[in-house]
């Protein structure tokens, strides 16, 4: 029970689960059960969590998982959250995988609502609302945001389930409602998108992957292209387009310390809507820069722009590990530095040299696939600190 309790926390807060199973870098460890091959799992979970960004989420999550052979590590999986925060906002969905519905495709699909109360907006470019001295509730740097939406997406291995090569191709579809409060940024400089509406992207990307674990890696690494691209013929009010190059590494440095660095170049181009400036493509959900995807001790989303580049570095140790009901289990502690800025047209985005730091410091509990976080992390710019506390690692 508590192995599909993980399984399906993983499947809940993860933008695509993992098909392999982690084991820790020293100590010796049972081989792992093999895979359940016929039958039903069902749970339901509640979720409880905090980050300085939402403030306490509470909800739950119900979930089943269909087995049958030559189907790993499940034929079919369906899970259905519904969660708030102690500041107002939502986020509720149904999601479906299918990791070989399709002969070797792999399936995902996801319905989705989410609400913010107050959802951040400072304006565009990298040194934006010079006039923010960190109330980040108050309404001049927020505005109401209402989003119905769905995705699906194929994903699969072209040459083979053990090459390194990946692509996908896939369609979103989100409807964003824009209420603005009065005398806020947002108001007073009514960008594009200010009125909402409707916005379809096509997705397409290619992945070269030679991770020895999707979830919990300790080697390799996975170069990412991605492309993205609105208009009227899909479904969209606004017309634009995007790219994103990522890199993540992974290198072990001992029997207990991973090295991990992840780089982030993202592009948009042509009519962005504002509530895009912050998003990046790719299969993992990214939004920044500030915020606990992308530069952690600072505020979420605290600057935007149609160009965005950032980089993590992390040290992973494992300090010790130990079996839980046939699993291994692993505990220990990160370090890390993460660093990012953007660029927009037509505002002063500071000198080159003006990146946005975050510095901090975590904890980590992992048992195969589920891996829980909790991070402080503090931006030296304006020496405030920021602690979240979350499910799967960064990257």
């Amino acid at each position: 029970m508590l192995t599909t309790a993980l399984l399906l926390t993983t499947l809940a807060t993860a933008p695509a689960p993992s098909l392999e199973m982690p084991a820790p870098l020293a100590a010796p460890v049972a081989p792992a059960p093999k895979a359940k091959e016929h039958g039903v799992d069902a749970i339901v979970l509640p979720l409880v969590s905090y980050n300085s960004d939402l403030g306490f989420t509470y909800g739950g999550v119900a979930g089943a998982y269909l087995y049958a052979p030559g189907h790993a590590p499940y034929r079919h999986a369906i899970a259905i959250q519904t969660l708030f925060t102690s500041r107002g906002q939502q986020n509720h969905y149904l999601r479906y995988d299918g990791p070989r519905l399709i002969g070797p495709l792999r399936l995902e699909m996801r319905l989705e609502y989410r609400r913010e109360l107050r959802s951040p907006f400072y304006g565009a470019g990298n040194v934006s609302a010079q006039d923010f001295h960190g109330n980040e509730n108050q309404e001049r740097f927020n505005y109401t945001k209402g989003s119905p939406g769905a995705w699906f997406r194929l994903r699969g291995r072209p040459w083979g389930d053990n090459h390194p090569f990946q692509s996908y191709v896939g369609y979103g579809w989100r409807y964003t409602q824009v209420s603005p409060f009065d005398a806020s940024v947002l108001q007073d400089l009514k960008p594009v998108g200010y009125e909402g509406g409707a916005t379809g992207q096509l997705t397409a990307g290619v992945l070269w992957d030679t991770r020895d674990n999707e979830s919990d890696p300790v080697r390799g690494g996975v170069e990412e292209l991605s492309l993205r691209v609105s208009g009227s013929a899909t479904g969209s009010r606004y017309q634009y387009g995007g790219v994103t190059l990522s890199e993540r590494r992974f290198w072990q440095l001992g029997s207990r310390v991973v090295l991990a660095q992840r780089l982030t170049l993202d592009a948009l181009f042509g009519e962005v809507p504002f509530f895009e400036w912050v998003n990046t493509g790719g299969v993992t959900f990214t939004e920044g820069i500030g915020g606990m995807s992308s530069v952690r001790g600072i505020e979420r989303n605290r600057f935007a722009g149609n160009i965005k580049a950032f980089s993590n570095t992390e040290v992973r140790v494992r300090a010790f590990s130990f079996n839980l009901f046939g699993a291994p289990v692993y505990a220990g502690g990160v370090g890390f530095v993460d660093v990012g800025r953007v660029w927009h047209p037509d505002t002063v985005d500071g000198p080159w040299w003006k990146w946005h730091p975050g510095v901090g410091a975590g904890l980590r509990v992992a048992r195969r696939a589920a891996v829980v976080r909790f991070d402080w992390a503090m931006s030296p710019e304006t020496l405030r600190h920021r602690v979240y506390l979350n499910f799967g690692h960064m990257f």
